[in-house]
């Protein structure tokens, strides 16, 4: 036998070996590395007496490619071995590529391209889980027909099995790729953060093997393909990019087009110990306010710093007014100064270190010009680093009260209508969070707020600042914890605030009034292991105790299911079976079951649902009892512990000619995972939940005439919270309500078929219905969701 190495190319964390050999027998290969560990190796023919092996490049020193010729009997009757060094690898795959890259094109990635006898994984998401040392990887296995079920394992860096690994899988659906039969696996997989690790799928029998490796190039590859780009926003580089290039499109900017006769703007700043180049850069940062109707009130609380005193003394703008207090009152009351001093139709709220965009007055101008009976406007901010670059966008919520309770989102930049600041003032009393104090009492009186869904106000990030670090100022914590409840106890709203292991994010915990009832609203048809395990979790996991459960029997064909009703109703003393007799129509089941309803409150639940914490009825109710809310949702969990709804929001269309409409948010976020801004843990209003675990109350459902019956399938529960938040109600996602969802187990799939069709049509009347969320987007979500 004959066998010599040919080019080797890598890429993605395999080498890709040609081989040539010549023999009159059979042909095996086998890898191995240093260590003697067996590595995986595939083969593929390309032509007579040329090969092209396959196997992933782990931390292994080198790799020795064994070839074997074996008689017909599997016999050995010559061996040969090769062995690479990994340093040898790489740079004669930089040499082949530039020589051969031709040849390089056909090599690389043939066991991408291949599909006779050939398993796949194809990744679509890739997620680091923060703070731990995981990411989540999911994906397809693809496998040829005959395969029974892949096997997924993953290899450490020295090629040896990681025994604790435990994937998960979903249901196994056939599909046709370019009309070859092939079976397509779900999969999850938490494979470590840190080191060199191999997914390898492999199969029986004689089909080839897939390897997916995670070395550092070939993680930052997935994390730019794979990582959706709505959960991560605080890339430096990118961010400071993009900021750049607006300022440098501002400096050719004329403040003469941006001139109109607007509101008068107090903007105050109070001092303490500024460091001077901050002061500079501050008041400059309002100079150059494309807007020009402002005075800026600097109340400086140490006069004794002779430093900033002398700088203070240098201004000469009559628009600037210097404020010396004989001594430091505190950040309220030194504000307070400077309050009562405005002359101005709205108060502005600046940090004495910060700086404002050039056209952040003129934006809340504008908002004031469309609409005079705004009484507050915020906008998005980001940070400025030590080293003088924007970094970390903060993309807000429209104004949102229930975030609002859990902390204080809004920050910078706030303008509050004159006579409401004047009356409200700073409270001392809760320094540290004196302006969430403050909010709190503001939004008691007003919910005309605006929101400009825009980064002005860039918050500096230094030794002693909050935005640095909230533990610099551990006494916050408590201040707010006691704003929060102060405000419920003003409004009669029964609710004990707790503190959380985040500093100034607060949770609370509000108490339900009497005891209503609640009526459990579950279509099914067959799929009695499903709901057997649904039913089971409430009956074994809730510790609310006064609910019912109406499962609505949809045209089920098995025996074996008339015959679980009859026990499940022994077993349950809850449940009641009821009988719809029309087609499949979601909508109007449930509005069917609901005629049966003796509730209070009618909670609407997918069969496929599986309860996780005990407190979850308890808690929706809890929400759903206060008159502003008419529906609540809950979070929902695949059942590999990651996320499938944190609430639903609207994407915006950037043309006529796009789709937009809703989309699940934090979707594939470990269960523990925060989120962006942690809003994947908080509660919030948002604009739309899931109908899959959806309550409301009998009043408000039969106010509204139940759910749309002209959506059979899809988007009823999108149409029925957008008809809720029109009658001037809010929608609230809570993450305390949590539950598993094996979704669409019992239905089936949207994407192909009549399935497609029918939602294609309903998401057409969707679209002509609300078309101002698809043209507006969603004002709970703004540029967060839109931005590229």
């Amino acid at each position: 036998m004959r066998a010599t190495i040919g080019t080797i190319f890598r890429g993605q964390g395999v080498a890709y070996i040609t081989v040539n050999v010549e023999s009159c027998w059979s042909i095996r290969f086998k890898a191995v590395s240093e260590s003697g560990i067996d590595l995986p190796i595939e083969s593929y023919f390309e032509k007579v007496g040329r090969r092209i092996l396959v196997t992933p490049l782990l931390e292994t020193s080198s790799v020795s490619v064994i070839i074997e010729a074996v008689d017909e009997d599997g016999i050995v009757q010559d061996r040969k071995t090769k062995t690479l060094k990994r340093s040898q690898i790489k740079w004669l795959s930089r040499l082949n590529y530039k020589t051969f890259r031709t040849e390089a094109a056909i090599v690389r990635d043939i066991d991408r391209v291949t599909y006779s006898k050939q398993i796949h994984i194809n990744p679509t998401i890739y997620l680091e889980v923060p703070d731990g040392n995981w990411t989540i990887v999911k994906g397809m296995i693809c496998t040829p027909e005959n395969e029974e079920k892949p096997l997924l394992t993953l290899l450490a860096g020295d090629g040896g099995l990681v025994k604790d690994f435990d994937p998960y899988f979903g249901s196994t659906s056939y599909v046709l790729h370019d009309g070859i039969p092939r079976k397509e696996t779900p999969f999850t997989a938490r494979v470590p953060s840190n080191g060199t690790y191999c997914l390898v799928a492999s199969g029986s029998g004689e089909n080839r093997s897939a390897f997916m490796c995670f070395d550092p190039p070939s993680r930052e590859y997935y994390s730019s393909l794979f990582d959706p780009r709505m959960y991560r926003r605080s890339a430096p580089q990118r961010w400071s990019g993009i900021s750049e290039a607006r300022g440098r499109k501002l400096e050719s900017a004329s403040s003469e087009d941006y001139e109109f006769d607007g509101v008068m703007f107090s903007i105050i700043v109070p001092l303490y110990n500024t460091p001077v180049p901050f002061l500079r850069e501050m008041i400059d940062s309002v100079y150059s306010q494309f807007y020009q109707r402002w005075e800026l009130l600097l109340v400086n609380s140490t006069p004794e710093n002779s430093e900033l005193t002398e700088e203070l003394q240098r201004i000469c703008d009559s628009r600037v007014r210097v404020i010396t207090l004989d001594k430091n009152y505190g950040i309220a009351g030194n504000t307070n100064r400077g309050i009562e001093a405005a002359s101005g139709d709205y108060i502005v709220f600046f940090d004495h270190d910060d700086l404002l965009d050039p056209m952040a007055l003129f934006e809340y101008a504008s908002v004031l010009r469309d609409d005079a009976d705004v009484d507050a406007i915020y906008c998005d901010e980001d940070f400025l680093n030590e080293e003088g670059s924007f970094v970390a966008p903060h993309f807000k919520s429209g104004f949102n009260l229930d975030l609002l309770r859990c902390h204080n989102y809004i920050t910078h930049l706030l303008a509050v209508r004159a006579p409401f600041a004047k009356e409200l003032r700073l409270d001392s009393s809760f320094d540290g969070a004196q302006d969430y104090d403050f909010l709190l009492r503001l939004v008691e009186r007003t919910d005309k707020i605006a929101h400009v869904s825009k980064v002005l106000y860039h918050w500096r990030i230094s030794d002693s600042s909050t935005a640095k670090s909230a533990d610099n100022k551990g006494y916050a914590d408590d201040a707010g914890r006691r704003a929060l409840q102060a405000h419920y106890n003003r409004l009669g709203i029964a609710a004990r605030v707790e503190t959380t292991k985040n500093p100034c994010f607060y949770h609370t915990v509000y108490e339900v009034l009497g005891n209503p009832k609640v009526s459990v609203i579950i279509p099914n048809k067959d799929s009695v292991a499903v709901l057997d395990r649904c039913l089971s979790s409430i009956a074994d996991k809730t510790d609310y105790n006064n609910f019912e459960v109406i499962v609505v029997e949809n045209n089920s064909e098995s025996p074996e299911t008339f015959d679980y009703y009859q026990n499940a109703s022994d077993r349950f003393s809850f449940l009641r079976v009821v009988t719809w007799k029309g087609p499949f129509n979601y909508s109007a089941i449930n509005n069917f079951g609901a005629r049966f309803a003796t509730g209070d409150y009618y909670l609407l639940l997918n069969n496929d649902i599986e309860v996780i914490e005990p407190d979850w009825m308890r808690s929706m109710v809890s929400y759903c009892q206060r008159g502003d809310v008419g529906v609540a949702g809950a979070k929902l969990l695949y059942p590999d512990d990651t996320v499938q709804h944190a609430g639903v929001f609207m994407i915006t269309c950037g043309s006529v000619s796009e789709l937009g409409g809703p989309a699940h948010a934090f979707t594939h976020l470990d269960r523990n995972d925060a989120g962006y801004m942690r809003r994947a843990s908080l509660v919030q209003d948002v604009s739309i939940v899931t109908g899959a675990c959806l309550m409301t109350s009998r009043d408000v459902f039969e106010e509204l005439n139940g759910l749309d019956e002209d959506f059979v399938v899809a988007f009823n529960d999108v149409d029925y919270c957008l008809r809720v938040r029109k009658s001037g109600r809010l929608v609230v996602y809570n993450p305390d309500a949590l539950l598993y969802h094996y979704e669409s187990f019992s239905r089936g799939s949207d994407s192909s078929g009549k399935n497609a069709e029918r939602f294609i049509k309903e998401q057409g009347k969707l679209r002509a219905r609300w078309s101002e969320y698809y043209l507006g987007g969603d004002p709970y979500f703004g540029a967060y969701a839109t931005m590229p």
